[in-house]
């Protein structure tokens, strides 16, 4: 894991809404397609790699040695369909463990997302990511 990167902020990039996706990634998971609101997981299905937010790559985690450790989640405004978003991604720690088969390394990346309108924040995830040695 490259620690130099805790404390790492990327530049915001843009993501606008798409119902369409969303209808899918809804009745992907058996729910009602049809909602007023975007549904509230569904941004955390965009991930920031085709913005150049690449964790892996930038972490130096190899995907097949990468654990999803787990989300946390802050909601502070519904999202509507028309709206585009204002994503900013943050390094907020990075540590090491150790264990009996060897060192472990758990990255906590935070996502803000701000309406890019009036740049209130919506959404605040803390993703956890670990690295198996």
């Amino acid at each position: 894991m490259r620690m130099e990167m805790q404390g790492h902020v990327y530049p915001p990039y843009p993501l606008k809404i798409d119902k369409g996706l969303a209808e899918k990634f809804l009745r992907s998971m058996g729910l009602q397609s049809e909602s007023e609101n975007v549904p509230p997981t569904y941004l955390i299905f965009l991930r920031g790699e085709a913005h150049g937010v690449n964790l892996f790559t930038d972490l130096d985690i190899p995907r097949n040695r990468a654990l999803h450790g787990g989300q946390k989640y802050e909601w502070f405004s519904p999202i509507q369909w028309d709206d585009s978003m204002e994503v900013t991604a943050r390094v907020v720690t990075i540590t090491e463990k150790t264990t009996k088969s060897g060192p472990l390394w758990i990255a906590d990346v935070e996502y803000d997302y701000k309406r890019a309108a009036d740049g209130q924040l919506v959404l605040r995830e803390l993703t956890r990511i670990i690295k198996r040695s």
